[in-house]
């Protein structure tokens, strides 16, 4: 574990200090942990976990120069006097790509996809290249936070982290593992933020441009219906997991999200049948993309951490 310097120069509130930790993979992943009101933990403290830590304070530590900044949410919590619990915010950034000169490996999405929704494709040559490209130890995202992140997290607070103090967002594929993060280990998380879930995947064809530095624009997937109907039928088989788990979906209706109605839908029927409750917005004229996550942020905190 390596500890830089605080930084809270360029946050509207707060302050970060960073860490890293061994991961799955060959290097160490960033950590950031932000406190936006204050550092003092208490029982009514709450933590929250984010994928694509990369995307949410500095456009400038992302791969588009975009940036959620969630401090200029919390910001805005301040200024409209929200006295409730204090909360403490650990990113942890998305896989590195490996960019050779032939190869370019997209971990993000290897890293995100849930492992346990290979067992439900088809039997074929699809279901064989996902268990051998995506279905590795290294890309097991919640293997990382229940035996790494959260382990240090309890010894840097002195604290029991659980379902009544700790919970995790995510957005698109970083959505759907925040989601799958939850369903297998649902003792440790009390609520789960859903924002935009990617849950049309990637054709393969598309996914070995990108492994080969030839994808482009033209050659953008709008959803794989392997993957999908995969990821469908494992929420649909662990979908008890999720009783008494405060849960939150969301949309916009441009670009990428307007593929996303269908299958959400979807989900909510199977949450709907089991009886579990959860949240579901859809933002008119939203795109994917971090302005909007952003600008949407602030709502979806003090939702989750209500009392």
């Amino acid at each position: 574990m390596l500890f830089s310097s605080t930084i809270s120069s360029n946050l509207s509130i707060g302050s970060i200090e960073e860490f890293s930790l061994e991961s799955n993979q060959s290097y160490e992943r960033r950590i950031q942990v932000y406190y936006p009101f204050s550092k003092v933990i208490d029982e009514k403290t709450k933590f929250i976990i984010m994928n694509d830590g990369e995307e949410l304070f500095d456009g400038a530590d992302s791969y588009n120069d975009k940036a959620w900044n969630i401090d200029k949410g919390f910001l805005k919590i301040k200024e409209q006097g929200y006295e409730g619990s204090n909360i403490i915010i650990i990113t942890i950034d998305s896989a590195k790509r490996e960019t050779t000169q032939i190869f370019n490996e997209s971990r993000r999405f290897s890293e995100y996809f849930p492992n346990e929704t290979i067992e439900y494709f088809e039997d074929g040559m699809k279901k064989k290249l996902y268990k051998s490209l995506i279905g590795k130890k290294e890309f097991d995202h919640p293997n990382f936070i229940v035996k790494t992140l959260i382990p240090f997290l309890e010894n840097k607070f002195n604290t029991n982290l659980d379902k009544t103090n700790l919970g995790i967002i995510g957005a698109s594929m970083g959505s759907l593992s925040a989601l799958n993060t939850v369903i297998e280990n649902p003792n440790l998380f009390g609520f789960v933020g859903c924002i935009s879930t990617h849950w049309i995947g990637i054709k393969p064809s598309v996914y070995f441009l990108r492994l080969l530095n030839l994808d482009s624009e033209e050659n953008k997937t709008f959803g794989d219906t392997v993957s999908t109907e995969a990821v469908i039928k494992y929420v649909k088989n662990n979908a008890e997991k999720l009783e008494g788990i405060r849960i939150y979906f969301d949309h916009g209706s441009e670009g990428l999200d307007s593929f996303y109605p269908e299958p959400q839908i979807r989900v909510n029927e199977i949450l709907d049948a089991k009886g579990i409750s959860y949240k579901y917005e859809v933002f008119e004229g939203h795109a994917h993309d971090a302005k909007f996550f952003g600008e949407r942020f602030k709502d979806i905190v003090l939702h989750l951490v209500k009392e």
